[in-house]
């Protein structure tokens, strides 16, 4: 079971604050009693002790390891009067709130809109500025996390609406967490659940029934949100080191997991789940070589949730790449950053590491000798200042064909992101690909151009990237042969920093040069 963070259990183990306002139950049309001058001198109070650890503007250079200061965050609930996030209650504290009696759970992404509950009732309860929409939805409290809620005019009615992800509960179905629809209409809020998203992802997997028996590959098709044939995102799976590990076990097929995942980025929802392998002789699925599917999810005109198109990524971990102590074996970890890559309030960590055969090795000189790679991965906030240890996408880079990458950190309109590109020329062929993504593998923007022959500048490329790619863009990374001498590997470290318009320039003006010659 993946352990979910939609939002940050912020507060305390302890009872930070309990606002407190008659509601008879979720069907009340009771108007909220207002918090009393006593009571907000006392959130105020409580506030300053108890400051929430909320993600600062994200780093656009290097820094030390340790997570940003907490900056003191606002909130006006209208009808209620000024409150801080320190005031949001634990979801521990939520359950022994007494009947009646709502905190704050948690807030929406730019914090405009509150969730309220009470961890002994079915009911959430919504307020927006002066607007207070009361809801039966499902939630419990576990993993630390609170339901998450994100409010836009999805169906643009000029009306706002809003998506609430909850935790349900644990078990063998697959339901354990819950989406649902608010569409507020005339006053009265119409919630709407998503149940058919297992139904919609098995609908547009297209496992195949047998191996590849010579190589051990399964070969995976997907379906668009259109239903049709996605070549970009189809996938060869190999499965040689899942069938030596459980050696005598013969393939049988995929099953999704136990667990369907809901987050939010941007304000859009967004469902993921991984794919496990079943083998005849094994009871449950195994999930050491296996795949996720991540898809948006959106309300469609005919009252049905839709999942967008999937974006797939093969699971990074891999049981014989970690030794007994799970330690990655002459690895040196070079640049730590943190960046909120998945557009949901908390950073993810970013590392880079390089392997060395010799320690105090220089890292550039290093990467020019066989056998000598590096790997940039993404590692996700649990809280507590935690991070998981399977990364959440990571990328390997090297001076050879197969691993020419360049890897940026960038941001735009408030957000941050990943640019990942591919730029290279050999046998005849310019090969020209970004993808702007997040940690979850939903591309925001892709780019792919094959330039045969005599042609050698794509001016489309480079005009695509520059949207993306800003002065103070980071380059965490390039690796290309095809650059000029000495500035074959360029690698951002805690002690020296690259940014994006150093190699694109030279990267640029060396591919006009070629065509013109040419």
């Amino acid at each position: 079971m993946y352990k979910r963070k939609l939002h940050k259990e912020i507060s305390s183990g302890l009872l930070v604050l309990i606002v407190a306002f008659s509601l008879t139950g979720c069907g009340s049309s009771r108007d909220a009693l207002e918090i009393s001058d006593t009571e907000s001198a006392q959130a105020e109070e409580v506030g300053q002790e108890t400051a929430p650890a909320t993600p600062a503007t994200s780093q656009t250079t290097p820094e030390t390891t340790t997570e940003p200061e907490p900056e003191k965050l606002t909130y006006q609930t209208g009808l209620y009067q000024e409150k801080t996030l320190a005031d949001q209650v634990s979801v521990d504290a939520a359950r022994e709130l007494p009947e009646g009696e709502y905190g704050v759970l948690s807030y929406s992404y730019d914090e405009t809109v509150s969730v309220w509950g009470n961890g002994a009732e079915d009911c959430l309860v919504i307020h927006d500025g002066d607007e207070e929409y009361r809801v039966e939805i499902p939630w419990q409290n576990m993993y630390s996390a609170p339901p998450a809620v994100e409010a836009a005019d999805y169906d643009g009615d000029g009306n706002k609406e809003y998506y609430i992800s909850t935790i349900q509960g644990t078990g063998t179905g697959v339901h354990v967490e819950g989406l649902y629809y608010v569409d507020v209409q005339k006053g009265t809020p119409k919630v709407s659940e998503y149940t058919n998203v297992v139904e919609d992802f098995e609908s547009r997997i297209l496992a195949a029934d047998t191996l590849d028996e010579q190589f051990h590959t399964l070969h995976v098709d997907f379906l668009d949100k259109n239903r049709e044939s996605d070549p970009e995102e189809s996938i060869d799976l190999s499965l040689d080191s899942l069938l030596r590990e459980y050696e005598g076990n013969t393939y049988m097929g995929t099953v999704l997991g136990d667990q369907i995942r809901f987050d939010f980025r941007g304000g859009t929802p967004f469902a993921s789940v991984v794919v496990g392998i079943q083998l005849y002789q094994i009871a449950n699925p195994l999930y050491d070589s296996s795949f996720r599917v991540t898809a948006p999810v959106s309300m469609q005109e005919n009252g049905k949730f839709s999942l967008g198109d999937f974006s797939v990524r093969t699971n990074p971990y891999d049981v014989n790449v970690e030794n007994a102590d799970g330690e990655e074996q002459n690895m040196t970890e070079v640049y730590t950053g943190y960046y909120d890559l998945t557009h949901n309030g908390y950073k993810e960590k970013i590392v880079t590491k390089v392997h060395l055969e010799e320690e105090n090795e220089n890292l550039t000189e290093a990467l020019h000798k066989a056998g000598n790679w590096g790997t940039v991965a993404v590692y996700e906030y649990l809280g507590d200042g935690q991070y998981g240890i399977i990364p959440l996408w990571s990328q390997e880079f090297a001076i050879a064909h197969a691993g020419n990458t360049q890897i940026f950190l960038t941001q735009k309109d408030g957000y941050d992101y990943l640019v990942v590109t591919s730029l290279w020329s050999g046998q005849g062929v310019c090969y020209y690909d970004y993808n702007v993504l997040s940690p979850l593998d939903y591309s925001f923007d892709r780019y792919h151009n094959e330039l045969k022959g005599a042609e050698h500048y794509d001016p489309q490329f480079f005009t695509g990237l520059e949207n993306w790619l800003k002065e103070d863009s980071l380059l965490l990374v390039a690796t290309d042969i095809n650059m000029p001498q000495g500035q074959e590997a360029i690698l951002t470290t805690d002690e020296e920093v690259h940014y994006a318009r150093e190699y694109l320039t030279v990267k640029k003006e060396q591919q006009q040069r070629i065509e013109e010659i040419e």
